[in-house]
């Protein structure tokens, strides 16, 4: 049971249900809920005196808490879905969820609801007799500092040994490791500072992908002489999406791959690191997605046109509406939305790296170390330090475009481990095997939709016909491929949003 916190004032006051004191992941010193700047780290905590409300999060927003405020009432939570209330339908924001079916994520302080809402970065709230105050004291996206690319990439390095240095292990660790650029400058950096952790361990993601992950990781692992240890992936991606949907407050399509790597660092101990916005920020994974789309401040509307047809879902999403949702959750709607949010990043230095990362590595990525992770496990997060955040937010868009700044920086940090790849090269394998998986998702679905979810069968938009149609003609494999987790997601969201508790007929 994640902490909930109930407030409704009263002619005889102020009635409180719930958890009065709270504090969620951790910040490196100080106390969170101290006047001036937000401290070191990722967190989010409250506190109720009796009289009044004061709650406060991390610099980036990057740990989940959402409150929904009524004429006299306030509900606060980590868990979006604690905030709605039993047996009451659950209005929903169609803005939101016009961008949510083609990106797949949320933008700034959305949700599925239109009564709940994400805390903001760097928020205040305050809470007394039914007044509220929400306020952030986030900067502004910075501009392009004067900098060459040698002293962009002498920055990062320095300041990234110091966000690691910050950060050191008190205890014996495990380090998730991949066979990407952030884990591997994470261990590096770890090991040179004289504090290897005592075990790396690789999770395993769904097909398509290689599984190039744990060869790399271990062949880095190997190097090093450290041991390194491969977990098998979800048995059932359908079960394992099934779980991750509710788990992360059905903010994401993302992250059930995690579940088994999670798991397993929670058991052996309180302390790991992630490498939550190395990407975004240092070598955008979207990179050729942002040059083939160059940020226009004066053609918004058609740049967010471009994003949505080259998002998760594409234009596939159109198989899976039925004429009211298509009416509701429109490719206009979803434009003007994306295109508000893009308008925000305008004085960025690098506009669409700003845009993802504060939209999808806080909104989306971050909800699997910091929902699904649980408060038993103390992450570090050292891209998310500060002053390396500032660096590489204001790092020209001409030493970003590229896309090797941290390829750059890592060569010159460990140019010992120059020669050796990330899994990102291994191209996807399609094929046979890949049929045979996305067949057993389907018929995980419609037997969970016979045995448990009956109602699933006629849902009001008629999701599951939709997605079976979606099976037929030119495409089919690629689009049903694309739909099955958005379309499972949609299923879980219809009970949620009607009131009624998932799983009764």
């Amino acid at each position: 049971m994640k902490p909930l916190l109930r407030l409704v004032a009263g002619p005889d006051g102020v009635r409180a249900e719930g958890d009065k004191e709270v504090r969620l992941g951790h910040v490196l010193d100080g106390d969170p809920l101290a006047d001036g700047p937000p401290p070191e780290g990722v967190f989010a905590a409250w506190s109720w005196d009796g009289e009044r409300l004061r709650a406060r999060n991390d610099r980036f927003g990057v740990h989940p808490l959402y409150y929904r405020a009524g004429a006299d009432s306030l509900a606060l939570s980590p868990d979006p879905l604690a905030l709605l209330v039993p047996g009451e339908p659950a209005a929903l924001d169609h803005d939101a969820l016009a961008v949510f079916v083609r990106l797949g994520f949320f933008l700034g302080e959305d949700t599925p609801f239109a009564a709940v809402r994400a805390l903001p970065p760097a928020a205040t709230l305050t809470w007394s007799d039914g007044g509220l105050r929400v306020r952030s004291a986030a900067p502004p996206p910075p501009g392009p500092a004067a900098m060459t690319r040698d002293e962009a990439v002498d920055g990062f390095v320095d300041l990234f040994r110091a966000a690691v240095a910050r950060r050191l292990p008190e205890e014996p660790y495990d380090l998730p490791l991949s066979g990407g650029r952030d884990s591997r400058h994470i261990l590096l950096e770890l090991c040179r500072q004289g504090a290897p952790p005592r075990l790396c361990v690789s999770g395993a993601k769904f097909p398509p992908d290689p599984g190039a992950d744990a060869r790399v990781a271990g062949e880095l692992a190997a190097r090093l002489g450290l041991p390194h240890r491969v977990l098998p992936r979800p048995r059932s991606q359908f079960r394992a999406e099934l779980t991750a949907n509710p788990g992360q407050g059905m903010g994401t399509l993302d992250g059930a791959w995690t579940l088994p790597l999670l798991a397993f660092l929670r058991r052996r101990g309180g302390l790991s690191y992630d490498g939550l916005g190395g990407g975004e920020l240092a070598q955008n994974p979207s990179i050729a997605l942002i040059r083939e789309n160059p940020y226009d401040p004066a053609a918004l509307p058609e740049l967010a046109d471009r994003l949505l047809a080259a998002g998760r879902t594409g234009a596939h999403v159109e198989h899976l509406l039925g004429p009211r949702t298509a009416r509701l959750w429109s490719r206009a709607r979803a434009r003007d939305r994306l295109a508000a949010e893009l308008a925000r990043h305008a004085p960025a230095a690098f506009p669409l790296g700003s845009f993802f990362f504060h939209n999808r590595t806080r909104r989306s990525i971050a909800l699997a170390p910091f929902a699904l992770g649980g408060d038993r496990l103390l992450i570090h997060t050292p891209y998310l330090d500060h002053a390396l955040v500032d660096h590489l937010s204001s790092v020209p868009h001409p030493h970003q475009i590229d896309g090797t700044l941290h390829d750059r920086a890592l060569l010159r940090a460990f140019p010992e481990h120059a020669g050796l790849g990330f899994a990102s090269a291994v191209p996807q394998r399609h094929g046979p095997s890949l049929v045979a998986h996305r067949l057993a998702y389907l018929a995980r679905l419609l037997g969970h939709t016979v045995w448990a979810e009956p109602g699933w069968r006629r849902g009001g938009d008629r999701v599951l016909p939709r997605l079976l149609a979606a099976g037929r003609g030119p495409g089919a494999p690629r689009r049903v491929s694309r739909l099955q987790p958005l379309a499972l997601y949609l299923l879980q969201l219809e009970p949620l949003a009607s009131g009624h508790t998932p799983g009764a007929s």
